[in-house]
């Protein structure tokens, strides 16, 4: 199993090998760009690449467990989003995964900039947003032959162009969707956080049964090639 390398694109890679406390941002934007733990994420957990982060749910302790940081990093006007995921139960309602957090400690319409949450569904579905022009878009789901199952590693990836949004499971494209706008990332000094892991600040916890590695934020569109790189890399590479 081996890691693919950042490149100049990569605005944010958060391997989430780093310990407890802050991980460092191996991407551009260098310690502007560093995540911070909140609640009570275990760092240490087993994953493709080593290892990974435990974000405990409300089964064992406070929900509100994850990391976070990097408000201002603002990536536009074409974006990728992705990483390794695995659930480690379903949940009968939408649990974050990784996102950016559109209000500054708060829980309110439009809620998201970018990111992924599983489905109220209770059957591994997964849904991308992204809000454009102050408007939180209609979801983009993984169809039902691509859910994430519980207790395998994954590998996910969402795309947007400034016109079609695409959604990448284990290096297959599942799903798009034209959305045209300006991605929208609220006003300066009241913007969330990038993070994974439960909702930070206040307002609904909807804690995420996971563990999460290897998050990377990039400036640029992201082809089906790229993803499949990864996944073929962490799961079946030696090295």
């Amino acid at each position: 199993m081996s890691r693919i390398a950042p490149d100049s694109n990569d605005v944010m890679v958060l391997q989430l090998n780093d310990g407890p406390g802050t991980h460092i941002n191996t991407g551009t934007a260098g310690a502007a760009a560093n995540w911070t733990d909140f609640g009570s994420p275990i760092s240490g957990a087993s994953g493709p690449l080593g290892d990974a982060m435990y974000i405990p749910s409300a089964y064992l302790v406070n929900a509100r467990n994850g990391c976070g940081g990097a408000n201002d990093v603002l990536v536009t006007p074409n974006v990728s989003l992705s990483g390794w995921i695995l659930l480690r139960r379903y949940t009968t309602y939408p649990a974050e995964i990784f996102n950016k957090q559109y209000f500054l400690n708060g829980w309110s319409n439009p809620f998201l900039t970018f990111g992924f949450q599983t489905v109220s569904s209770n059957d591994g579905q997964c849904d991308l947003y992204i809000t454009l022009g102050g408007t939180l878009q209609t979801q983009l789901r993984t169809p039902t032959a691509y859910v994430l199952p519980v207790g395998k590693w994954c590998h996910i990836g969402g795309t947007w162009d400034g016109a079609t949004m695409k959604f990448y499971v284990n290096g297959s494209l599942v799903a798009s969707s034209a959305y045209s706008g300006t991605i929208d990332y609220g006003t300066l000094g009241n913007r969330g956080q990038w993070y994974l892991g439960g909702i930070p600040g206040t307002g609904t916890n909807q804690d995420s049964p996971i563990i999460v590695q290897d998050i990377r934020v990039a400036n640029v569109v992201r082809p089906q090639s790229y993803f499949a790189n990864i996944w073929y890399n962490g799961m079946f590479s030696n090295g």
